[in-house]
């Protein structure tokens, strides 16, 4: 649970224990009389959105590419008939052959950036590699559908 998410009283103990001995607490709410202690903090990352602007100025730009890691979860079928340089494909209706390997497939430190059609598979990928431990997560905000806009050369389908 992060801070906001708690009740006044558990979030004061929350609160007072970040970075300090961990204590054992008592706390009264309406619900009653309770024993809290924190036992360990834990940086949750959060699936962050890109523009379509933005990932067509990374992809424009070899030197912000380095460090990124690309991947389409849209099927084979829609893949040839539109795609992006860079990406892998990683179909998400064949996420029971891949996501097992998963740490093996990708890096969870390296800025990770996913597409799809409009951007609803890709969010999905996002939410599964953020449970995974992958720190920096990106959906592509509507998806090739989107960025077909804004690039002529990338076919609408």
């Amino acid at each position: 649970m992060s801070a906001g998410q708690l009740l006044p009283g558990f979030e004061s103990v929350f609160a007072q224990q970040q970075g300090t001995e961990r204590q054992l607490n008592r706390v009264t709410t309406a619900r009653g009389h309770h024993l809290v202690k924190v036992l360990e903090e834990k940086v949750e990352a959060e699936v962050q959105h890109m523009s379509v602007q933005k990932l067509q100025e990374v992809l424009g730009n070899p030197r912000l590419c380095e460090d990124v890691q690309f991947v389409d979860v849209r099927e084979q079928g829609e893949y040839q008939l539109s795609h992006l340089p860079r990406f892998k494909l990683l179909p998400l209706s064949e996420a029971s052959s891949w996501a097992p390997s998963i740490q093996e497939l990708l890096d969870s430190d390296k800025e990770t950036v996913i597409l799809c059609h409009h951007g609803v598979r890709s969010m999905q990928m996002a939410m599964f590699l953020v449970s995974k431990g992958f720190k920096d997560v990106k959906n592509v905000t509507g998806g090739i559908a989107a960025y077909s806009m804004i690039d002529p050369s990338v076919p609408e389908y």
